[in-house]
C-alpha cells in the first residue's frame, strides 16, 4: 500500500514539474514572438529611413555634381562674361541694354 501511495506521489509530481517546464517554454515563446514582433517593427522604420537617405544622398550627389560642372564653366571666360551681361545688366562700351517685360 505505501508503495502505492509512493507511486501516486511520484506521478503527481512529475505531473506538477512536467506542467511548469511546459509553462516555461510558453513563457519563452511567448516572450521570444513578442520581441521578434517588435523588432520587425522598428527593422521597418529602418528600412524606410534608409530607402530616405539614399534619395537625398542621390539629389545631394546630383547637386554636387552640377555645382561641379558651374564651377568648372567659371573658369571659361567667355561664359564668365554672359553671366556678369545677364546678372548685372553689364555692357560693353556702345552697347545698350532694353529690358522688355514678360
Amino acid at each position: 500500500m505505501k508503495e502505492a501511495r509512493t507511486s501516486s506521489i511520484n506521478r503527481k509530481g512529475q505531473r506538477r514539474r512536467m506542467r511548469l517546464f511546459f509553462f516555461v517554454i510558453l513563457c519563452f515563446f511567448v516572450w521570444t514572438s513578442y520581441t521578434l514582433f517588435l523588432q520587425s517593427g522598428e527593422l521597418s522604420k529602418k528600412e524606410t529611413e534608409l530607402e530616405a537617405l539614399k534619395q537625398e544622398s542621390a539629389i545631394l550627389q546630383q547637386k554636387q555634381e552640377d555645382l561641379t560642372y558651374e564651377a568648372s564653366r567659371l573658369n571659361d571666360q567667355e561664359y564668365l562674361a554672359e553671366l556678369v551681361r545677364k546678372r548685372i545688366l553689364f555692357t560693353k562700351q556702345g552697347e545698350s541694354i532694353y529690358i522688355i517685360p514678360d
